[in-house]
């Protein structure tokens, strides 16, 4: 049975990784999201395969209940995917991602769960590709 979870050891939350994420992670955009990547160096024990972050500009959406809104329901797209991401780089490497909403307004839950089903398409294509 699959797990649609998003626990504790799943999420990146250390300022220190969010720093490298950006600084040395790749990107690509699909609107209303962006996704970035990075291979992680030295997981530690017991560290899941991949481990996301969101986020939301305060300076598009001042209040906090329309960003935590649109969090939400990023969690809940990539959520719903995971199970199909995670079998298919299953064993092979450690990944960190960022989700990021980059609309400049609040879109439905479909729109949102399409754009990030396409980004991570996308980039588990050009992850089959680097390892070719």
């Amino acid at each position: 049975m699959k797990r649609f979870t998003l626990s504790k050891q799943e999420r990146l939350s250390s300022r220190k990784e969010i720093e490298i994420l950006f600084l040395e992670g790749q990107s690509l955009t699909k609107y209303p999201v962006r996704l970035v990547w990075r291979e992680a160096i030295c997981p530690t024990p017991g560290e899941a395969p991949l481990r996301m972050m969101f986020s939301v500009s305060k300076k598009k959406f001042p209040k906090a209940v329309d960003r935590n809104r649109a969090k939400r329901l990023m969690k809940e797209g990539y959520r719903l995917l995971k199970p199909e991401i995670i079998s298919t780089i299953a064993g092979q490497k450690y990944f960190h991602l960022g989700l990021i909403y980059t609309g400049s307004e609040l879109l439905d839950f479909v729109t949102i769960q399409k754009s990030i089903s396409i980004a991570l398409e996308r980039w588990m294509q050009k992850l089959q590709q680097e390892t070719r």
